[in-house]
């Protein structure tokens, strides 16, 4: 549950973007920049979202396929497929990652009263990556908790990798 605190806290900046028909969001706090898919490097014995490692400006930045971290259906990457750029607190530090989205829409401003709780699904599910749920412009979008997005397990496989 989100209470009314954490609530305020959500207020801001997101990014919001397309994967398949559905909105997400992601605050523009955590993000570096947004970049068009550049050849990917494949990492062996990695997570299958795990689609490999870019170089960009001389680092390492690993790349995940949000559809496929999600569970939904995979797709051909298009002129429109993007990859952003975002900065990951971890228990030791920040880390740089980069998330594979269908579609770039638009940024925009999140209030308080656009945003409700994440609903309960009366089972056992893991939602803790979602914020909560802004209704803006007609539209249900998805906050991401960018941090928790990946575990501590797969952050750590995915910083082994990178080595």
């Amino acid at each position: 549950m989100v209470n009314e605190t954490q609530k305020f806290c959500l207020e801001g900046k997101y990014l919001t973007f397309n994967l398949m028909e559905e909105f997400y969001g992601v605050n523009v706090e955590h993000i570096l920049q947004i970049i068009a898919i550049p050849e990917i490097t494949k990492i062996p014995k990695t997570p299958d979202f795990v689609k490999g490692v870019i170089n960009l400006r001389g680092k390492i930045i690993p790349v995940i396929d949000l559809r496929i971290k999600f569970k939904l259906p995979e797709q051909q990457y298009n002129d429109r497929t993007s990859i952003v750029i975002i900065k990951l607190k971890t228990k030791q530090s920040e880390i740089f990652i980069g998330i594979i989205i269908d579609k770039v829409l638009e940024v925009l401003d999140i209030h308080n009263e656009e945003i409700e709780d994440t609903p309960t699904f009366g089972v056992q599910l893991d939602t803790e990556f979602i914020l909560g749920m802004a209704k803006v412009k007609n539209k249900v979008v998805t906050l991401l908790n960018i941090n928790k997005i990946l575990t501590e397990t797969e952050l750590t496989q995915i910083e082994k990798s990178k080595k």
